[in-house]
């Protein structure tokens, strides 16, 4: 009896010394696997965390940059506009100017014609006279029309169209083609003139002849 009591004693604490450490330690080795998985997740979070936080301050930094790219495409879209709108008021001071040339050109052709017919009166040969001054209206009538041209090409320059430079470009020229068509009329009138003061002369000088005989 008193040897089955020692035996079980014995085998209690065995029992205690073995099972129990190893429960423990497997215990133990839960608990830390616990720990290290809650840590390991609270560290995933917090870099999901940070993820999102640089996503959004990426995708706030593309915002402004696309914000700042459409504000210097405005400004200068408004810049294009500004120097387009001054160009077209410097062209319309040009056409003023053209048309002013124009009344001038026409105001010496009509008084060529007035100076014609006072020395055909007179029974002055005026036939060169009169043909060049026709071949002056000739040249100013397509002054009159290159002008006009002009001033409406001018007239359609949108400054606000994105082929406005076109526009510019296509004003440019008929400005330049008016130009160099009211040079042609002024000299076609001064061949007028010319012709008019040579027949004139020669109306002098044959009357001073006829006076001394």
């Amino acid at each position: 009896m008193i040897r089955t009591f020692r035996t079980l004693i014995l085998t209690a604490f065995i029992f205690s010394m073995v099972v129990t450490p190893v429960v423990a330690h497997s215990e133990d080795e839960d608990g830390i696997d616990n720990a290290q998985h809650r840590l390991e997740h609270q560290r995933e979070k917090r870099d999901e965390v940070r993820q999102r936080q640089q996503d959004r301050r990426e995708e706030i930094g593309q915002k402004r940059e696309e914000t700042r790219s459409n504000r210097v495409e405005e400004r200068l879209e408004i810049a294009k506009q500004k120097i387009a709108e001054r160009v077209k008021k410097i062209f319309a001071v040009i056409i003023r100017r053209l048309n002013a040339a124009l009344v001038r050109l026409d105001g010496i052709a009509e008084r060529i014609a007035t100076r014609i017919d006072k020395l055909n009166e007179r029974g002055v040969n005026t036939t060169a006279a009169e043909e060049a001054l026709t071949s002056a209206e000739v040249l100013g009538a397509s002054a009159a029309q290159a002008v006009g041209e002009a001033s409406a090409a001018i007239e359609a320059i949108d400054t606000t169209d994105l082929s406005v430079r076109e526009a510019m470009q296509e004003a440019r020229e008929a400005v330049r083609v008016a130009k160099d068509a009211l040079k042609a009329y002024h000299k076609g009138l001064v061949a007028a003139i010319r012709e008019l003061k040579a027949s004139a002369a020669l109306r002098e000088a044959t009357e001073g002849a006829e006076s001394e005989d």
